[in-house]
């Protein structure tokens, strides 16, 4: 078949494709056509409305004119014809003509009065606010029908108030003092002045009644004390009470705990102490009860120090309570308080103690059921830079500024002992008694009995433990096997564990060797099975414990009634050397 006749598929299939392309194509560009026409038309649109709008401003503006234009023709068409009409219509028709043009509707003076005065308003508003901007206000104070000051805000009087009732409280008159006064807003001027609060005050006693005298107010905390006439001697008597003041060690921020101030002003008369009664009472102490809670590293002594007490007035205030001195005990103590109490504080360093955890650990070094110390537990050291702050010589907060740790504290281990390997009566193993050696060296069969002790009557070099032929065999200690295999000097199939601290253990007469030279063992790992291999008449494990290479009685190091001991640390040596 021809794929370019006519009456062809593809050929179908092509036409009907550049149909739909040209459909496409077409509907794009209609579109465009039809986006660009919107575009155009707002656009225009835009552009019609700003045109109607200048034409509106333009008539607005030139209407005016023109209309005044149109009175000024009609004026000068009348003049023209008063003129004919004779000398004094042609006179009138002229100051008709000159009056409408200055003073008539749409005249000079009338389009004049009608753009400046908008102008003019603007303008004198704008003075009113910036002058009334530039003015500076304050509230007038009235006492007494008269004023004694200006404020900047009602809480300056309101302190003003305050130092009054302070000042007056010396008083011995048992009328109340009147205190009320008026406020009102006012403009300030050049001869007016702010007034402080203590200002305010004077003059509010100077308003008053009572009998006043300049004088140095004293004020502890902001507190009104009372009023001497020579500060500086008060001044240099609390100096020297602080530069006198006993302390221990080096000091440093030395100071009154209360803040003491002055203030020169007037104050009553009766309210004036002599400068010695005010130095008496600012430098006073009184003793008073007090309750103290006995911290842990408290002593007797510590306590005593602590309060400035002594030991026998200690006990006379709790006579029930020193004999039984404990962390938590509340003693009652003596406290000397200061009027003004003297803070310092000191920077000390302390040494203080480090617990040590306690942890469990599974271990093959001790029988099963038996639990043991394998490291025991010792405290760690922790050195201390402290800053501490004392009142009246107490110690009332300290501040730890750095720490160091100088010893690590050792965790104590309990072994819980993993070791299952018994003999089938550990009570009467061994001549009728329990194995009691050392417990470095596990027993190293799957139950069992022995057979013939170290020694005997044949020069036997170690321990025969009787059991089943099959029975497991373990490494009494963990350690290196150094030997595996077949010994034809009668071991028959032997294993030997060196353990890295001279000791050896030597394992013979196997059915089977299950550890290889080279392994590393674990104490209590299987290394080989009962057997009767090389000379031997029954199956048993011919056990030795050899030292440096010399044999010894392996009963010596077996413990099968209690805990194996754990090993001996170097520091532990160490102390039993010295």
């Amino acid at each position: 078949m021809n794929l370019f006749n006519k009456n062809g598929s593809i050929w179908d299939i092509f036409t009907r494709a550049g149909i739909v392309t040209v459909k496409f194509i077409a509907a794009i560009l209609l579109a465009v056509v039809k986006i660009l026409e919107f575009i155009g038309s707002e656009i225009l649109d835009l552009l019609k409305s700003c045109l109607k709008l200048v034409r509106w401003l333009l008539n607005e503006v030139t209407d005016s004119f023109r209309k005044r234009v149109q009175v000024s023709n009609e004026l000068s068409r009348q003049v023209r014809k008063a003129k004919k009409e004779g000398k004094k219509e042609h006179t009138l028709a002229v100051i008709k003509l000159i009056g409408s043009f200055f003073c008539g509707e749409g005249g000079v003076f009338y389009t004049a009065f009608n753009y400046t005065l908008p102008i003019i308003c603007a303008a004198f508003l704008i003075g009113v606010v910036r002058y009334g901007s530039g003015l500076e206000y304050g509230i007038a104070v009235e006492y007494n029908g008269k004023e004694i000051g200006i404020i900047s805000a009602e809480a300056d009087f309101e302190n003003a108030e305050r130092e009054v009732q302070q000042r007056i409280s010396y008083s011995e008159n048992d009328e109340a003092v009147d205190l009320s006064a008026k406020f009102s807003l006012r403009i300030i001027n050049e001869d007016d002045r702010y007034v402080s609060a203590g200002q305010l005050a004077d003059e509010m006693l100077a308003a008053s009644d009572e009998d006043l005298t300049d004088a140095w107010g004293v004020y502890v905390d902001g507190n009104f004390i009372g009023a001497v006439r020579d500060r500086d001697k008060v001044q240099e008597a609390l100096m020297d009470n602080l530069l006198n003041y006993e302390v221990d060690g080096i000091v440093k921020d030395l100071a009154y705990v209360n803040k003491v101030e002055y203030t020169q002003g007037i104050y009553l008369v009766n309210s004036v102490m002599s400068d010695d009664d005010m130095i008496k009472l600012l430098t006073s102490k009184k003793e008073k009860k007090s309750v103290y809670i006995v911290q842990p590293n408290d002593t007797i002594v510590s306590v005593c120090q602590k309060h400035g007490m002594s030991l026998d007035r200690l006990e006379e205030l709790n006579p029930d309570a020193v004999g039984k001195f404990a962390a938590g005990q509340i003693l009652t103590v003596i406290e000397t308080q200061s009027y003004l109490p003297i803070q310092y504080t000191r920077e000390m360093e302390t040494t203080s103690f480090l617990d040590y955890e306690t942890i469990e650990v599974e271990t093959s070094s001790l029988n099963v059921g038996i639990r043991s110390t394998l490291i025991k537990g010792e405290r760690g050291e922790k050195k201390s830079k402290i800053e501490v702050t004392y009142v009246d010589g107490i110690e009332r907060s300290r501040t730890t500024l750095s720490s160091k740790i100088t010893k690590q504290p050792v965790v104590e281990q309990i072994g819980i002992g993993t070791y299952t390997a018994q003999p089938d009566y550990p009570e009467t193993v061994y001549f009728g008694a329990p194995l009691a050696g050392t417990g470095e060296f596990g027993w190293p069969v799957d139950g069992g009995w022995i057979s013939d002790t170290f020694i005997s009557d044949r020069n036997h070099k170690g321990l025969d433990i009787a059991a089943d032929q099959g029975k497991s065999i373990f490494a009494a200690e963990e350690g290196m096997v150094v030997s595996a295999g077949w010994n034809s000097g009668g071991y028959g199939n032997v294993v030997m564990i060196d353990h890295m601290n001279g000791y050896q253990t030597v394992y013979a007469h196997m059915l089977y060797v299950e550890a290889v030279e080279g392994q590393w063992v674990t104490k209590g790992q299987l290394i080989g099975y009962i057997g009767s291999t090389g000379d031997s008449t029954g199956p048993h494990c011919h056990f030795e414990v050899r030292y440096e290479g010399v044999c010894y009685d392996p009963t010596l190091y077996l413990n099968t009634q209690v805990a194996n001991k754990p090993k001996e640390k170097d520091s532990d040596k160490k102390d039993k050397e010295s």
